[in-house]
C-alpha cells in the first residue's frame, strides 16, 4: 500500500515538472515572437523613413524648360535642365542646367552651363560646379568659375569664387570672383588678377575692369601693376590697355628693370606693341641708370627689339669717374651687350678743372672711351 502511494506521488511530481517546463517554453517562445515582430516593424519603419528621405522632393520634371520675359514682354532668358526638383522649404534644384541670355535686340547674348543650379525664391539662379559663360556675339566674355549667381531682375552675373577668364589673346585668373553687367558688356575681375598674354608676357594687378561694349576691348586697373616680358619688368601705379590697338598705358610712377644692368625711372609710360612693334615712350622726366652712369633727361623713347633708346630734351650724364656731361637728344645703344652714348648736339664736358665744349660725342662706357668732335679724344681710367 505504501509502495502504491509512493508511485502516485511520483507521477504527480513529474506531471507538475512537465507542466512548468512547457509553460516556460511557451513563455520564451511568445517573447521571441514579440521581439521578432517588434524588430521587423521597427525595420519597416526605418526603411520607410529611408525611402522618404531619398525621395524628399515634392515635384520632379524631366527635360525642364522655362522662359522669362521683361516688362515689355521681350524674352530675357531661357532656362533648360535635364531634371528639375522642387523641395519643401529649400530652393528648387536644376541638374545640368543651360541658360540662354538674350540682349535688347532679342538675339542670343550669352550661354551659361554648369553641373547644378538652385532657383532661389527671388528668381535668381545660383550655378554650382564648373560654370561656363560663353559669349555668342564674338565680342563678349568667356569664363569659368565654381559658383555663379545670375540675378533675375538685371541679368547681372556675380561670383565670389576664383574666376578663369579667356579672350583671344589672353588668359586671366582672379582670386576673389567677379561682377558682370551683361547689358553694358562690362566685367570687374575682383582681387589679385593675373593676365597671361601671348608670347609668355604676364601682368599682375588687382580688381581689373574689362570693357567690351561697342566692340571695344579695354582692360584697366587703378591698382599697382607689374608687367613682365622675358627679362624686362615694368612696375606702375595703375594700368590701361587697349587690346585691339595693342597699346598699354602704365600710369603714375613707372620703374623698368632690364635684367640686372639697367633701371629706368619715369612717369606715365606708353608701351606700343601694335604692328609687331615693341616700343615704349614717356614725355616725362626720366632717370636712366646703369652700373657705369646715371643719365637724366626730359623724355625717353626706346625700341625693345633693337635696344636703341632716345633720351630727349636736356640731358645730363654723370660718370662714375666724377665727370659731368651736359648735352641734348642723346642716343643710347645697348645692342649686342654694348653701352654706347652718342649725340650730334652741343656737348659741355667737365671733370675737375677740365672744362671742354664740343659739337657731338661718342662715348663707349664699357671701354671708357669718349670721343668729342673737334679732335679731342681721351681715355679715362
Amino acid at each position: 500500500m505504501a509502495e502504491l502511494q509512493l508511485k502516485n506521488n511520483l507521477k504527480i511530481i513529474v506531471t507538475i515538472i512537465v507542466v512548468i517546463g512547457f509553460m516556460g517554453i511557451l513563455i520564451n517562445t511568445t517573447q521571441f515572437a514579440q521581439d521578432f515582430f517588434t524588430k521587423k516593424d521597427t525595420q519597416k519603419t526605418e526603411d520607410n523613413k529611408t525611402n522618404t528621405n531619398s525621395v524628399s522632393y515634392i515635384e520632379k520634371i524631366d527635360n525642364f524648360e522655362m522662359q522669362e520675359f521683361d516688362d515689355d514682354q521681350q524674352i530675357k532668358q531661357y532656362i533648360e535642365a535635364k531634371t528639375y526638383h522642387k523641395y519643401n522649404n529649400s530652393p528648387a534644384v536644376l541638374l545640368t542646367p543651360r541658360v540662354t541670355i538674350y540682349n535688347q535686340d532679342q538675339s542670343v547674348d550669352y550661354l551659361l552651363n554648369s553641373e547644378r543650379a538652385n532657383i532661389l525664391d527671388n528668381g535668381d539662379i545660383k550655378f554650382i560646379g564648373k560654370v561656363d559663360i560663353k559669349s555668342q556675339s564674338g565680342f563678349g566674355h568667356n569664363l569659368r568659375t565654381e559658383e555663379l549667381l545670375a540675378e533675375s531682375g538685371t541679368n547681372n552675373l556675380v561670383s565670389n569664387t576664383e574666376v578663369n577668364y579667356y579672350s583671344d589673346r589672353a588668359e586671366m585668373r582672379a582670386d576673389s570672383g567677379m561682377h558682370m553687367d551683361t547689358k553694358k558688356d562690362k566685367m570687374n575681375l575682383l582681387g589679385k588678377t593675373e593676365i597671361i598674354l601671348d608670347k609668355s608676357k604676364i601682368i599682375n594687378t588687382k580688381n581689373l575692369v574689362i570693357d567690351k561694349s561697342e566692340g571695344k576691348e579695354l582692360y584697366s586697373s587703378k591698382f599697382a601693376t607689374t608687367y613682365t616680358d622675358n627679362s624686362d619688368k615694368f612696375s606702375s601705379d595703375s594700368i590701361d590697355i587697349d587690346m585691339i590697338a595693342d597699346i598699354f598705358h602704365l600710369n603714375g610712377k613707372v620703374k623698368i628693370l632690364h635684367g640686372s644692368d639697367l633701371t629706368i625711372n619715369t612717369n606715365n609710360l606708353v608701351l606700343d606693341q601694335s604692328n609687331d612693334k615693341e616700343r615704349y615712350y614717356s614725355k616725362h622726366d626720366t632717370e636712366y641708370l646703369t652700373g657705369n652712369n646715371k643719365v637724366y633727361s626730359e623724355a625717353i623713347e626706346s625700341d625693345m627689339k633693337t635696344k636703341i633708346s632716345h633720351l630727349y630734351g636736356k640731358v645730363t650724364l654723370l660718370q662714375n669717374s666724377g665727370s659731368k656731361i651736359q648735352t641734348s637728344d642723346l642716343v643710347v645703344d645697348s645692342s649686342d651687350g654694348k653701352e654706347v652714348y652718342k649725340t650730334d648736339k652741343k656737348v659741355h664736358y667737365r671733370l675737375g678743372a677740365s672744362n671742354m665744349n664740343a659739337v657731338g660725342m661718342y662715348y663707349d662706357a664699357i671701354n671708357q672711351l669718349i670721343n668729342l668732335t673737334g679732335g679731342v679724344t681721351g681715355r679715362y681710367e
